[in-house]
């Protein structure tokens, strides 16, 4: 996938996750908890997205990935540092060889979005690439300190 592909699958309209977000936790992602969904599009690529919460550290990363071609978009809020972009940054498919190496190049940086809530940087995600969700976020999410995202 080159940068053309990207921002075309971007810019699809009609992009649904249907369901309610529900995290769990296991000893491979120990602190940190995973909420695992599919992303349907008009296009018919076939997309996942993966939310991860650290409750030590309050990082939240939110990743995508085109199934058969790997990650396509990543966000990281509140998370490890990644200069000269900081601990708040996007990353997104720049040339073909980026879903390969795991999205390296010319990272975006975010400091918008620092210290916000998780529902915040979901719904602000969202609606910057034009995803729907038809759901609930799990009481998890409460338990975070958020209200669960409609």
């Amino acid at each position: 996938m080159n940068r053309n592909e990207f921002e075309a699958l971007r810019n699809l309209p009609d992009k649904l996750i249907k369901g309610d977000i529900r995290f769990g936790k296991s000893k491979q992602t120990s602190p940190s908890v995973i909420a695992e969904m599919t992303i349907e599009t008009s296009g018919g690529q076939d997309l996942k997205m993966q939310l991860r919460y650290n409750g030590d550290t309050a990082s939240k990363t939110i990743n995508v990935t085109a199934v058969g071609i790997g990650p396509i978009c990543r966000l990281d809020v509140d998370g490890t540092e990644h200069p000269p972009a900081g601990r708040n940054h996007k990353h997104s498919v720049q040339t073909e060889r980026c879903p390969d190496r795991n999205l390296p190049d010319n990272v975006t940086p975010r400091a918008d979005l620092a210290g916000m809530s998780f529902r915040h940087v979901f719904g602000d995600f969202c609606l910057k690439a034009g995803i729907t969700h038809e759901g609930i976020s799990s009481r998890l999410t409460k338990r975070m300190g958020h209200e669960p995202a409609r």
